[in-house]
């Protein structure tokens, strides 16, 4: 079984914790990691954040078997020594293989040097001109690198055999939908795609499985930067619903306040035709119903948050199998 996390949304969508909450309850056998560092997830575990770019968030709440980096991903190796170090990862339990790319120091430098990133929205990690680079064939990939030699495999062939011997994958993918470079909100998006399809892609994993894919989709989506936001509210009118979140920043830069607009069924539509997925994972709950914080029971919801889950299976044709409550990983209703 492969499951995989998609963001359904403009990313902060809260795929981290989804992930980190699967994590534990599912404990999977290989967790991957796709993407690049410009997509941050966090998670909160008995009260302690973790903000991760490289190393899979359901290693914070205690899950340590194989993490693999296919081909298509990224890695900053800076930030993945940090974050390994971080959770006592040692390289043992990480595979990554070498046609992986590196995203270098001069990449960052030549994205924070060209204006034309500021006006689109970029979080400045580099990824961008990175996956760009590659495109034109002259990014260093991981085999070039001796310090990560110890850690290199080939990720598809040993996918592959494991998927073959029963083994069970948690995918936690990047970004949203909205954000995917061919079928978001262009060219307000993120260097590459996004949906499900290119979380396999970059792992080298064929589509004949078994596949769950969980789409996670914010009750009030939010963006770090310029584009395209419906409904979007004031900051005032957020704030009176307890929202002020921050995200977007990187090395140096620091976190812009996140716009935040309601969420809008035909966008919603559109993820779902674009990752085709098995259930959506519903998050933000606790600010659309504040009486639901933290809680485990999907009996003590209001009945607005109970006729909202209902618009949305009803719009989508898929069920709503999981809702967050609040930011700690195990406040969730899981209805599966």
């Amino acid at each position: 079984m492969i499951t995989l996390v998609v963001g359904g949304q403009y990313g902060g969508e809260g795929k981290g914790k989804v992930a980190a909450f699967l994590g534990k309850k599912d404990k999977p056998d290989i967790v991957p990691r796709t993407g690049g560092v410009n997509s941050k997830h966090t998670v909160v575990e008995h009260g302690k954040s973790f903000d991760l770019r490289q190393i899979p968030t359901a290693c914070a709440v205690g899950f340590s078997k194989q993490i693999v980096y296919g081909a298509g991903s990224l890695i900053h190796i800076p930030t993945l020594s940090q974050e390994m170090e971080r959770l006592g990862v040692p390289k043992s339990r990480v595979l990554i293989d070498p046609q992986t790319g590196i995203l270098t120091e001069e990449n960052i430098k030549e994205q924070r040097s060209d204006a034309r990133y500021g006006q689109i929205g970029s979080t400045f990690t580099g990824t961008g001109y990175a996956t760009a680079q590659r495109a034109l064939r002259k990014l260093p990939l991981a085999k070039e690198f001796s310090e990560l030699e110890d850690m290199l495999g080939d990720v598809a062939g040993f996918l592959f055999l494991q998927l073959q011997k029963g083994a069970s994958l948690l995918v936690e993918g990047h970004q949203g939908a909205g954000l995917s470079n061919y079928h978001g909100d262009y060219p307000y998006t993120s260097n590459r795609d996004s949906t499900a399809a290119e979380l396999l892609s970059e792992l080298g994993i064929g589509p004949r499985y078994d596949l769950r894919i969980v789409l996670v989709a914010k009750i009030f989506p939010t963006r770090n930067h310029n584009g395209h936001l419906p409904n979007e509210m004031s900051e005032q009118e957020a704030e009176k619903l307890g929202i002020k979140e921050y995200g977007g920043g990187s090395w140096g830069i620091e976190n812009k306040r996140r716009r935040v607009g309601r969420i809008d069924m035909g966008e919603l539509r559109r993820a779902v035709v674009l990752n085709t997925p098995t259930e959506i994972a519903l998050t933000g709950m606790d600010y659309f119903d504040p009486a639901s914080k933290n809680t485990l029971s999907e009996s003590l919801l209001s009945a607005p948050a109970k006729e909202l889950i209902e618009k949305i299976e009803k719009a989508t044709g898929v069920p709503v199998t999981l809702i967050s409550t609040g930011v700690e990983t195990d406040a969730m209703i899981s209805r599966k």
